[in-house]
């Protein structure tokens, strides 16, 4: 709406900067009906596909906690790189690229000289979008008027700190006029937004190097969070306050990136299940109830940390613990009050809330059906997969095999003793065949169709709706649930 008060020429193109949601899911509202033609890096498309795959659950989950999505308007003060996020039932309209690059791409659209130029950062295909005659950059999410996301607690694949800073050292090469990053405010001057970048990368390069090392040194990714300091004159930039990514949660990526889980203390190589470890805290206190105390203890004297602490030991024992909650979401409370960090703030508090209402911060919006029906085949079955209830069929094995109507696919579901294996083929001696319109499959698996009737409205070569319905619930999304919930 507000950019239509702008102009209301035609949009004949939209350029994806990279995967993430608020990138690329407005794109179906911007196109209203048009073909306009979709830039991107040819990655983008694989990378947007895995992100809404097969960790989207949990991924959402966190996203609504970081971003405060559930928490009162006046406990929000900012999210970081904006004033708020939410997405309160939108429909989400991802529009696949026509267009893509590698390294770098000149063109013109509308008589507007564009060069689109590939800079990994918080993302592998982040673009940048340099418009020459203008000397204007359009950097991404690669700066921001904050300590970058080198790391989000949301989660993430690993995200390289070296070609972070390296692609921000583009900015400084180009020296253009206007930098506008895709969250906060334009910046102008060569000599500006040059001495910008310049304390950027070099605290983006600061943390890379210093992690290494302390990890060199043998540190393990706790001393690593609490080694790695920035330098005075980066801490003291106004683009390099910790107000959206942290420097010792970049620290603990530096680690886990690069040498993965194990934190090289031996204690780490066999560690005590938490519940176990929750019994042994126990143990040592003298009893749950003593246990309790001492969590009592810490909230009262206001050490809400170790109060914090205790509590995740005393709700893996005894999850119903109305007490144990109560001193948990008063901690959390506390700790989100005092916290200057937005994710880290609203995370702190969404828990809290979680907590004291008897609820999870599931995220609250669909996907566009044309959205769903251009996913490939592959993605839904990849899906599947990863939804296996495995302890659920240790001792069965069938084969089911899919046919698609409308598009002649064909694809095989190969349940083998807790391991569903899927191949883009019908296999032999199959128990079920079924035929389905590959639409109505999808829009099912997205919940945007009743399973039930849509079940019982594919055709059974062989088998029959019951027994296909049967087999299907063994591949149900799991049901999210707190940290010290999960484990049961």
């Amino acid at each position: 709406k507000e950019f239509l008060k702008i102009t209301r020429l035609p949009v004949r193109a939209i350029i994806y900067t990279h995967f993430h949601a608020d990138h690329i899911f407005g794109a179906a509202e911007f196109a209203d009906g048009s073909s306009p033609e979709i830039y991107a890096h040819e990655t983008t498309d694989y990378l947007a596909e895995r992100f809404v795959s097969e960790t989207s659950p949990i991924i959402g989950v966190r996203s609504m906690r970081m971003f405060g999505t559930y928490l009162d308007k006046n406990a929000v003060v900012n999210a970081g790189i904006g004033p708020f996020l939410s997405f309160g039932g939108a429909e989400l309209g991802y529009i696949k690229p026509t267009k893509t690059y590698r390294d770098r791409m000149k063109l013109s659209i509308a008589g507007i000289r564009i060069e689109l130029i590939h800079a990994p950062g918080e993302t592998d295909d982040q673009t940048y979008v340099w418009l020459p005659d203008k000397k204007t950059l359009i950097s991404a999410d690669n700066l921001y008027k904050a300590f970058p996301n080198l790391y989000t607690i949301r989660g993430t694949w690993f995200r390289s700190l070296k070609n972070w800073y390296r692609s921000v050292d583009i900015i400084r090469d180009l020296r253009p006029r206007y930098l506008v990053p895709c969250h906060g405010r334009p910046e102008s001057g060569e000599d500006n937004i040059h001495r910008i970048a310049t304390d950027y990368r070099d605290a983006i390069q600061y943390v890379h190097d210093q992690s290494l090392r302390g990890i060199n040194r043998g540190m393990t990714p706790d001393d690593l969070a609490d080694f790695v300091k920035l330098p005075p004159r980066l801490a003291a930039s106004p683009y390099l306050q910790e107000f959206y990514g942290k420097v010792s949660w970049s620290a603990r990526a530096m680690f886990g990136g690069n040498l993965g889980w194990f934190s090289g203390d031996s204690a780490d190589l066999h560690p005590l299940p938490p519940r176990e470890e929750a019994r042994m805290m126990a143990d040592i206190a003298g009893g749950a109830e003593k246990l309790l105390d001492h969590a009592r203890r810490y909230a009262k004297k206001g050490e809400f940390q170790a109060a914090l602490q205790l509590t995740g030991h005393l709700l893996r024992l005894d999850p119903g613990s109305g007490e144990a909650r109560a001193i948990r979401a008063r901690a959390l409370t506390a700790l989100g009050e005092r916290e200057r960090n937005p994710n880290a703030r609203h995370y702190y508090l969404t828990e809290a809330i979680e907590i004291s209402e008897g609820f999870v911060a599931i995220p609250k919006f669909k996907p566009d059906r044309a959205m769903v029906h251009r996913f490939p085949l592959s993605f839904f079955f990849d899906t599947l997969a990863v939804n296996l209830d495995a302890g659920a069929c240790m001792d069965l094995e069938k084969r089911v095999g899919f046919t698609f109507s409308d598009t002649g696919e064909t694809w095989s579901i190969h349940l083998r003793r807790g391991v569903a294996e899927t191949r883009p083929k019908l296999l032999d001696r199959l128990d079920i065949l079924v035929s389905a319109d590959s639409k109505k499959w999808k829009e099912m698996l997205a919940k945007l169709r009743n399973p039930v009737t849509t079940l019982a409205g594919f055709e059974y070569r062989k088998g029959n709706a019951v027994e296909f319905a049967r087999f299907m619930k063994y591949f149900e999304q799991p049901e999210i649930r707190l940290p010290f919930e999960a484990g049961d």
